[in-house]
Protein backbone atom coordinates (compact mmCIF):
# COMPACT_ATOMS: atom_id res chain seq x y z
CA UNK A 1 0.00 0.00 0.00
CA UNK A 2 1.22 3.45 -0.73
CA UNK A 3 0.00 6.39 1.48
CA UNK A 4 0.80 9.99 1.62
CA UNK A 5 -0.68 12.61 3.99
CA UNK A 6 -2.90 15.57 3.18
CA UNK A 7 -4.08 18.50 5.60
CA UNK A 8 -7.16 16.16 6.22
CA UNK A 9 -5.60 12.85 7.17
CA UNK A 10 -3.80 9.64 5.11
CA UNK A 11 -4.78 8.98 1.48
CA UNK A 12 -3.56 5.26 0.69
CA UNK A 13 -3.42 3.54 -3.00
CA UNK A 14 -3.34 -0.56 -3.01
CA UNK A 15 -0.22 -0.92 -5.17
CA UNK A 16 3.18 -2.85 -5.41
CA UNK A 17 4.90 -0.53 -7.14
CA UNK A 18 5.38 3.93 -6.53
CA UNK A 19 6.51 4.23 -9.64
CA UNK A 20 3.84 2.36 -11.71
CA UNK A 21 0.83 4.50 -9.72
CA UNK A 22 2.78 7.14 -10.70
CA UNK A 23 3.17 6.27 -14.76
CA UNK A 24 -0.75 4.79 -14.29
CA UNK A 25 -2.22 8.38 -12.90
CA UNK A 26 0.50 10.64 -15.89
CA UNK A 27 -1.16 8.33 -18.56
CA UNK A 28 -4.58 8.32 -17.61
CA UNK A 29 -7.44 6.04 -17.17
CA UNK A 30 -10.05 5.92 -20.16
CA UNK A 31 -13.28 7.76 -20.04
CA UNK A 32 -15.03 4.11 -19.63
CA UNK A 33 -13.59 3.28 -16.60
CA UNK A 34 -15.66 6.28 -14.77
CA UNK A 35 -18.49 3.96 -16.03
CA UNK A 36 -17.41 0.98 -14.87
CA UNK A 37 -16.36 2.45 -11.62
CA UNK A 38 -19.15 3.98 -11.06
CA UNK A 39 -21.08 1.05 -11.44
CA UNK A 40 -19.85 -1.04 -8.73
CA UNK A 41 -22.14 0.92 -6.30
CA UNK A 42 -24.47 2.79 -8.63
CA UNK A 43 -23.19 6.21 -8.42
CA UNK A 44 -25.18 8.29 -10.58
CA UNK A 45 -23.67 10.60 -13.37
CA UNK A 46 -24.08 13.68 -11.25
CA UNK A 47 -22.02 12.06 -8.32
CA UNK A 48 -19.48 11.31 -10.74
CA UNK A 49 -19.03 14.41 -12.45
CA UNK A 50 -19.06 15.74 -9.11
CA UNK A 51 -16.19 13.81 -7.86
CA UNK A 52 -14.00 14.44 -11.21
CA UNK A 53 -14.60 18.22 -10.18
CA UNK A 54 -16.56 18.28 -14.13
CA UNK A 55 -19.86 19.60 -15.31
CA UNK A 56 -21.77 16.96 -15.69
CA UNK A 57 -22.28 17.64 -19.21
CA UNK A 58 -18.69 17.62 -19.84
CA UNK A 59 -18.54 13.81 -18.53
CA UNK A 60 -21.12 13.23 -20.92
CA UNK A 61 -19.21 14.89 -23.88
CA UNK A 62 -16.32 12.60 -23.33
CA UNK A 63 -15.96 9.20 -25.46
CA UNK A 64 -15.15 6.31 -23.82
CA UNK A 65 -12.13 5.82 -25.63
CA UNK A 66 -10.79 9.51 -24.66
CA UNK A 67 -8.29 9.86 -22.16
CA UNK A 68 -8.83 11.67 -18.54
CA UNK A 69 -6.30 14.13 -17.18
CA UNK A 70 -3.85 13.15 -14.50
CA UNK A 71 -6.12 14.80 -11.65
CA UNK A 72 -9.45 12.85 -12.87
CA UNK A 73 -7.47 9.89 -13.53
CA UNK A 74 -6.25 9.93 -9.35
CA UNK A 75 -9.24 10.86 -8.23
CA UNK A 76 -11.09 8.14 -10.42
CA UNK A 77 -8.08 6.01 -8.87
CA UNK A 78 -8.98 7.61 -5.26
CA UNK A 79 -12.93 6.39 -5.82
CA UNK A 80 -12.08 3.16 -6.60
CA UNK A 81 -9.72 2.17 -3.45
CA UNK A 82 -12.49 3.95 -1.47
CA UNK A 83 -15.06 1.73 -2.76
CA UNK A 84 -12.71 -1.54 -2.18
CA UNK A 85 -12.35 -0.03 1.68
CA UNK A 86 -16.07 0.71 1.66
CA UNK A 87 -17.35 -2.95 0.50
CA UNK A 88 -14.18 -4.45 2.40
CA UNK A 89 -16.50 -2.48 5.56
CA UNK A 90 -19.79 -3.53 5.06
CA UNK A 91 -19.03 -7.26 4.04
CA UNK A 92 -19.69 -6.39 -0.06
CA UNK A 93 -23.18 -5.40 0.37
CA UNK A 94 -22.92 -2.87 -2.35
CA UNK A 95 -26.70 -1.57 -1.61
CA UNK A 96 -25.76 -1.01 2.09
CA UNK A 97 -22.38 1.41 1.10
CA UNK A 98 -23.95 3.15 -1.22
CA UNK A 99 -26.69 4.28 1.19
CA UNK A 100 -24.04 4.55 3.83
CA UNK A 101 -22.21 6.89 0.91
CA UNK A 102 -25.62 9.00 0.82
CA UNK A 103 -26.68 9.21 4.43
CA UNK A 104 -26.07 12.43 6.32
CA UNK A 105 -23.34 11.42 9.22
CA UNK A 106 -23.17 13.26 12.53
CA UNK A 107 -19.48 13.07 12.45
CA UNK A 108 -19.00 14.35 9.45
CA UNK A 109 -20.87 17.70 9.60
CA UNK A 110 -24.17 15.72 9.01
CA UNK A 111 -23.47 15.86 5.40
CA UNK A 112 -23.57 12.89 3.18
CA UNK A 113 -20.12 11.50 2.47
CA UNK A 114 -20.61 11.53 -1.35
CA UNK A 115 -20.66 14.82 -0.95
CA UNK A 116 -16.81 15.81 -0.03
CA UNK A 117 -15.59 13.77 -2.23
CA UNK A 118 -14.92 16.67 -4.47
CA UNK A 119 -11.89 17.20 -2.56
CA UNK A 120 -8.62 14.95 -1.54
CA UNK A 121 -9.53 16.17 1.82
CA UNK A 122 -13.02 14.83 1.36
CA UNK A 123 -11.71 11.47 0.03
CA UNK A 124 -9.55 11.48 3.43
CA UNK A 125 -12.39 12.47 5.82
CA UNK A 126 -14.43 9.79 4.35
CA UNK A 127 -11.70 6.65 4.75
CA UNK A 128 -11.29 7.67 8.32
CA UNK A 129 -14.56 7.37 8.85
CA UNK A 130 -14.81 3.96 7.11
CA UNK A 131 -11.57 2.38 9.30
CA UNK A 132 -13.80 4.03 12.96
CA UNK A 133 -16.79 1.71 11.62
CA UNK A 134 -14.03 -0.82 10.88
CA UNK A 135 -12.42 -0.62 14.32
CA UNK A 136 -15.79 -1.07 15.73
CA UNK A 137 -16.26 2.48 16.63
CA UNK A 138 -19.56 2.73 14.72
CA UNK A 139 -20.81 6.21 13.08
Amino acid sequence: MVSYRTDSGLLSYQVENRPALIHRIRQGEARSRVDEVAGRIGLTDREMADILNLSERSLHRQAAEKTLDSNKTERLLLLEQLIEHGLSVFDGQQAVFARWLRSPRPSLGNVAPVTLLDTLAGFGFVDDELSRIEEGMIS
